[in-house]
């Protein structure tokens, strides 16, 4: 039989996907510019990563080549990245992000931001830092 569960450690869960719910879903840069959450993600992947192949990409995202492919056809599209044989292995493509996509990248960040701090506005400063100390513990598992 299963370990009993703390009802604060469920309702604790349950208020941080609520909260991370609700910011994602007033994010409206992709639909602004036609694209889905995934094709977003992806765009961001690729600008995080630098250079990047396909199928490395498709690991990460736990899906097939074949998808990130479609996903990236609508990118190029849009001239959000560009795609290249790999100088190494010319069966291998190599994806990388254009000035447009990274522009278009860090005014995503920026909203975030802008979001996020609309949410916390509602915490005192030293709430804030309690909070930003929680969540350091949590992400590093450290007391």
């Amino acid at each position: 039989m299963p370990l009993p569960i703390d009802p604060l450690v469920e309702r604790i869960g349950l208020s941080m996907w609520r909260v991370q719910r609700k910011i994602t879903s007033q994010m409206s840069l992709h639909k602004e510019i036609g694209l889905t959450v995934p094709q977003f993600g992806l765009l961001r992947m690729v600008a995080q990563e630098g250079k990047s192949r396909v199928v490395q990409l498709a690991d990460k995202l736990e899906v097939k080549s074949s998808a990130v492919t479609v996903m990236l056809d609508r990118l190029e599209l849009l001239e959000l990245v560009a795609r290249e044989q790999d100088e190494k292995d010319r069966r291998a493509v190599v994806v990388t992000i254009t000035r447009k996509g990274e522009e278009l990248h860090q005014e995503a960040q920026y909203r975030l931001k802008l979001l996020l701090a609309e949410h916390l506005a509602i915490l005192e400063p030293d709430e804030m830092e309690r909070l930003a100390e929680y969540y350091r513990m949590l992400e590093e598992q450290k007391r």
